[in-house]
């Protein structure tokens, strides 16, 4: 199989690299950037794999994609490239090749005008194929598998840092991308419930959740994240009665989000302040200062990642509950083997689409044209890649009598 990787020089571009060259029957891996080529070099010589080509490519430009994806069998798009997805999907389209993204920053209407179109080339596309969406999906379609009739669906994650705040000098962290946090926050919550979408306050039903320790209980709140639109919409005749997403943060690092967050430190508000005649914009500030906090000097931050689905529902007559746990930690052998390969930051959604472009690969995905995750992913064989590669998975079953 070969395979191109945009925007390689980044965080997920570098784990879908490093996973891939893992696989076997991984024959080349073009790695394409087109902004950052000096750290993709670096990134490359330090995995030293003969299979790798380095190609400058902005893959938004889709006469240079087309050209870029000939000859290869999957895309894996990690390139952030608002308004240039659709161009890109198009490139793949062309050139023959099955294509997925982590995020299509709100052209997936465009992307799947051309579900026809691939399907009559015997192609795929995946949009949204990141974590949470993409792996969080599947998660809820692996529970709904094991039922005869789903009523709920409940997300409970936990991005927690278990060292105490008294033990690091760096006054914040955070788990994943920090405007990704701010913006979340600040948005109102999505929830289905009473056969429709709704948006709620932000961070709206909050509730303490017993993460596996050493996280131990997080408040969790709801987020404006997109499976309750994307699960209700897929699966329309369900009868769900209920889907929502909560994260939950360590209290201290919970709390300084929300203190800065209510100060206007978000990264949703556009609006520049004045400052002594000068227009700045507050988050670029805040961001300017985290750039220069200077290094730890006592303990560095913990960070687990923990994911729940809670699904309920009906098996056999009687009332059931499954739960599946995903959860990844600094001391698990899978982020040592990853970070000592140059993996960094939250880089497991590389993971997750990097595995999704290797069973479009394998032709383990039988449907053909455009899909969410949740429509064509086979659950059961994407669980068991995550346990394979070294994530940690529970999967807990209840009956109620």
């Amino acid at each position: 199989m070969k395979v191109v990787i945009t925007g390689a020089s980044g965080i997920q571009g570098m784990s879908a690299m490093i996973y891939m060259l893992e696989q076997g029957d991984v024959e080349h891996v073009q790695a394409s950037d087109n902004f950052y080529l000096d750290r993709l070099k670096q990134r490359v010589d330090r995995l030293n794999d003969k299979r790798l080509e380095i190609r400058q490519l902005d893959c938004s430009d889709q006469k240079k994609a087309y050209e870029a994806f000939k000859g290869y069998d999957v895309v894996v798009n990690c390139a952030h490239t608002p308004g240039g997805y659709v161009a890109t999907t198009k490139a793949a389209l062309e050139a023959g090749a099955n294509y997925l993204d982590l995020t299509s920053s709100g052209q997936q209407p465009q992307q799947s005008e051309l579900h026809d179109e691939f399907k009559k080339k015997g192609i795929t596309a995946i949009l949204n194929m990141g974590t949470a969406p993409g792996l969080s999906n599947i998660m809820a379609v692996y529970c709904m598998n094991r039922l005869d009739k789903t009523d709920s669906i409940d997300y409970y994650w936990g991005i927690a840092d278990v060292i105490p705040p008294e033990e690091h000098t760096r006054p914040l962290y955070w788990g994943f991308g920090f405007d990704g946090i701010m913006s979340l926050i600040a948005r109102p919550s999505l929830i289905y419930e009473d056969g429709r979408l709704q948006e709620i306050e932000p961070r709206a039903r909050p509730v303490v959740y017993r993460f596996k320790d050493p996280v131990g209980d997080l408040v969790v709140a709801g987020l404006p994240h997109p499976e309750p639109r994307m699960l209700s919409q897929s699966f329309p005749d369900a009868g769900f009665k209920h889907i929502m997403f909560r994260e939950g943060f360590d209290a201290d690092s919970a709390m300084k989000y929300h203190f800065l967050r209510d100060l206007g430190f978000n990264s949703n508000r556009i609006d520049p302040v004045d400052v002594k005649g000068v227009k700045i914009k507050p988050f670029d500030v805040l961001l300017a200062l985290l750039d220069q906090l200077p290094p730890e000097r006592k303990r560095p931050a913990h960070t687990i990642s923990e994911g729940d689905c809670v699904v309920q529902g009906w098996k056999d007559g009687q009332k059931m509950e499954i739960k599946i746990m995903i959860r990844t930690a600094p001391d698990s052998e899978m982020h040592q083997r990853f970070t000592g390969k140059g993996a960094y930051g939250s880089y497991r959604t590389g993971i997750c689409a990097a595995m999704a472009g290797v069973m479009l690969g394998r032709g383990l995905i039988e449907k053909k044209g455009v899909y969410e995750p949740e429509l064509c992913i086979p659950a059961e064989l994407y669980i068991m890649e995550q346990a394979k590669v070294g994530m940690e998975v529970e999967v807990t079953t209840k009956v109620t009598l």
